[in-house]
């Protein structure tokens, strides 16, 4: 793999990597090889030569055909022998990583008897963010997947619209995501960052949907969990205009959103944002104001029910900090 892996599933699947590389190698040498022997061996010598004509040799088509075979063979018992090293793999007939079906008891009790984990979050995957909710906390983080080094941690993931696909290449294989199930990921990861990507095409901004996992020390964890705790139930404090810009610049709104002369050149909302102040209405529905700015970036479902806004569940001086940030695009 070109990305160093660091949990186990990644390990194993470099591994298997590893090997098909090498028999890749071999059989693009033999046959490339047997390719230009064959030129220069039965090449016409003379402007009037005729090359030796071979017909129903029995012998090299049986070595072309079983040669193939064996070898397909070898890779599907390597792949299965790695799929059964893979963290609460489960069984052929039984994998675990998918639920089929959100609320099928039998299957959940099986996820979580397969593994002894140190935490679970619940992960959102919607067009264009995925939304981490973490345990006992009560907030959502709309951006990075951030954990303590050394712990098992478990992803289960359901999505709110289409076809997702959770990859982060340095802690193992593609899950895919899909409507009305749940799929579960498994890993443990030393400090580090850790980039990947919606590995599935999930409309026009899918380029954009980023999965970042940051793993921090234990005592850093600790104290990025509560500072998180604290915010989301703390009342919200006066907006800043620079906040709202770097939250705006690096969340998720630059995935929909348009601002000329900025990063944010999204193409799904249906207005630009750039003289956001000076729009009468908000969605095409209320005042603009910053009450109703406030309100909307709470829930636009509330506001606008069927609008393509999800509720980002953000956190109250997040979305003073936007509203300053809007408020101030005249």
């Amino acid at each position: 793999m070109l990305v160093p892996p660091v949990s186990q599933d990644a390990q194993v699947i470099n591994n298997l990597y590893t090997i098909l590389y090498i028999l890749s190698a071999f059989v693009f040498l033999l046959v490339e090889g047997l390719l230009v022997y064959s030129v220069v061996k039965f090449r016409r010598r003379s402007a009037g030569d005729t090359p030796e004509q071979v017909h129903d040799h029995r012998g090299f088509e049986i070595t072309w055909t079983v040669l193939p075979m064996i070898l397909i063979a070898v890779i599907f018992l390597l792949a299965l022998n790695s799929m059964s090293q893979l963290e609460a793999s489960g069984t052929l007939n039984d994998p675990l990583n998918h639920i089929h079906g959100i609320n099928d008891q039998v299957a959940i009790k099986r996820i979580n008897e397969a593994k002894k984990v140190d935490m679970v979050i619940d992960v959102t995957a919607r067009q264009w963010v995925w939304q981490f909710k973490y345990p006992d906390g009560n907030f959502t983080v709309n951006q990075d997947l951030v954990v303590p080094a050394g712990k098992t941690i478990r992803l289960d993931m359901v999505t709110a619209d289409v076809i997702h696909a959770w990859w982060v290449p340095a802690l193992g294989g593609t899950i895919y995501v899909n409507p009305g199930e749940t799929s579960s990921f498994w890993f443990s990861a030393p400090v580090g960052t850790y980039t990947g990507q919606c590995n599935q095409f999930c409309g026009l901004a899918h380029a954009q949907m980023l999965a970042n996992v940051k793993v921090l020390p234990q005592a850093d964890y600790d104290k990025w969990y509560a500072q998180q705790a604290a915010s989301s139930s703390t009342p919200a404090g006066a907006g800043d205009v620079a906040r709202g810009e770097a939250f705006f610049m690096n969340g998720p709104c630059v995935s929909c959103h348009t601002i000329d002369g900025t990063r944010a050149q999204g193409k799904v909302a249906p207005r630009p944002l750039t003289h956001f102040a000076a729009y009468d209405k908000i969605a095409q529905v209320i005042p603009n104001t910053p009450q109703n700015l406030t309100k909307w970036l709470h829930n636009p479902q509330d506001v606008k029910p069927g609008t393509q806004m999800p509720n980002l569940a953000l956190k109250p001086q997040d979305i003073a900090d936007l509203v300053a940030f809007l408020e101030s695009l005249k």
